[in-house]
């Protein structure tokens, strides 16, 4: 699509705008030949401003990748993320060196922003609707231990992503059935099942198995106090 945009853009430059063409006279020379020309130039200008990146990844030929999405797979094989068909991703789905497997279902919408980190497991179903800034986390990604903390962040800084599960950190699966909808800023945390159908409103932290069919919502008290001026 991007591609024939370009076409359009260029046939228009071509044809209504009167640039000199020393090196192509198009008026000498075939209908054919020029669209061949201008999709010469498409193609070119398509890879300069889209340039193609290594998606260590198992995607449908039907799923998109926006350009602001990201997948790191620092476990390395390739099976151990699995996007499905018409699925669309915008956010950043990362797997860690140690472990780790997420897997979209079909028809799947991840919004912009939104963290999917897994060093055990992550299964998404199908038709689920994933708003921007949600946090999908099924470990703790670090130590209570500040000693283990820090040599941690010193391996990932200085050698990558260790494969040995360090000392301190802790895991467990998570599970979206088909047809859930998280709205935007949700938090969902390691060993969490959200039943299919659910509805997950916005700013909420699931940090316990939700039925099927429900509306979640954490319960928010306001505190409104007058302002001290002086």
């Amino acid at each position: 699509m991007e591609i024939a945009c370009y076409q359009l853009f260029f046939s228009d430059i071509l044809i209504n705008v009167n640039i000199p063409m020393p090196i192509f006279n198009f008026s000498d020379i075939s209908k054919n030949i020029k669209t061949k020309i201008i999709s010469w130039i498409a193609n070119e200008l398509s890879k300069n401003m889209s340039p193609s990146r290594s998606i260590n990844a198992m995607i449908e030929d039907t799923a998109t990748l926006a350009p602001e999405s990201l997948i790191e797979n620092f476990f390395g094989e390739r099976n151990r993320i699995h996007i499905g068909k018409h699925s669309f991703i915008r956010g950043h789905l990362l797997t860690w060196g140690h472990g780790g497997r997420i897997t979209i279902g079909d028809w799947c919408y991840v919004g912009h922003r939104s963290e999917i980190w897994s060093m055990e497991s992550i299964a998404i179903g199908n038709r689920v609707l994933i708003a921007h800034d949600v946090n999908i986390n099924d470990g703790t990604s670090h130590s209570l231990n500040p000693h283990e903390r820090h040599t941690h962040f010193r391996h990932i800084i200085d050698k990558g992503h260790p494969r040995e599960k360090l000392p301190g950190i802790s895991s467990s699966p998570i599970i979206i059935e088909d047809d859930v909808w998280i709205s935007f800023g949700v938090t969902i945390l390691q060993g969490v099942r959200i039943g299919a159908g659910s509805v997950i409103a916005a700013g909420s932290i699931v940090t316990k198995n939700v039925p099927p069919g429900v509306l979640f919502q954490c319960k928010v008290h306001p505190i409104i106090r007058p302002l001290n001026i002086n």
